[in-house]
């Protein structure tokens, strides 16, 4: 047999540096790749949505526009339309307030006035029951009223101080007064003929 005899020096291989160098380049490349489309599809899809939100909102914008021009055009009709309205409906009302005041009773206040377009709603507090129903009597009965209703009544008492607390035995003993809200409907035609009562 033959021994086996190597006289040749051992030559090892040496690992290729550049080749892992290459390998881990060429796997961040991959990866910065990979990202890049991944951002590019991502910008892509973003794009477009933007895109339709824009032409949205833009025909919004004309369709809010369109409705703006249509009632600013309504809107100088209408303001026409007022003014004629008013001047029509308008009518004198010292007339009607000093009414209401002559014909109030004794002991009572006229606390407002509020007009309408055909009727005047007239606050009143009374000191009883009945001044209440003569009030109403004699708005009936004048001529620049047609009709006359009550709307509320309610009752309170008169306080003499904010701070003087009134016993149970002072509130039997004082009377309540009455705040009623009253609606008297004007006689147009009396009214325009401008004749005082």
């Amino acid at each position: 047999m033959v021994p086996d005899i190597n006289l040749l020096p051992q030559l090892e291989k040496r690992a290729d540096s550049p080749k892992l160098f290459y390998s881990l380049l060429i796997l961040v490349v991959g990866i910065v790749l990979t990202y890049l489309v991944f951002l590019y599809f991502t910008a892509k899809s973003d794009l477009s949505m933007l895109l339709e939100e824009e032409q949205s909102l833009t025909t919004q914008v004309e369709q809010l526009q369109q409705e703006l021009d249509a009632k600013q055009s309504v809107n100088q009709g209408s303001l026409e339309e007022s003014m004629h309205f008013v001047q029509s409906v308008s009518y004198p009302v010292s007339p009607l307030m000093d009414e209401a005041q002559k014909l109030l009773p004794a002991y009572s206040k006229l606390r407002s006035y509020e007009f309408g377009q055909d009727s005047i709603n007239i606050t009143v507090d009374f000191e009883s029951m009945p001044d209440i129903s003569k009030y109403v009597e004699r708005l009936l009965g004048s001529l620049y009223f047609t009709d006359a209703q009550i709307n509320s009544l309610s009752n309170f008492y008169v306080q003499v101080g904010a701070e003087q607390e009134l016993t149970p035995e002072q509130k039997f003993k004082e009377i309540p007064r009455y705040s009623v809200s009253i609606t008297a409907t004007v006689d147009q035609m009396y009214l325009a003929g401008g004749r005082s009562s």
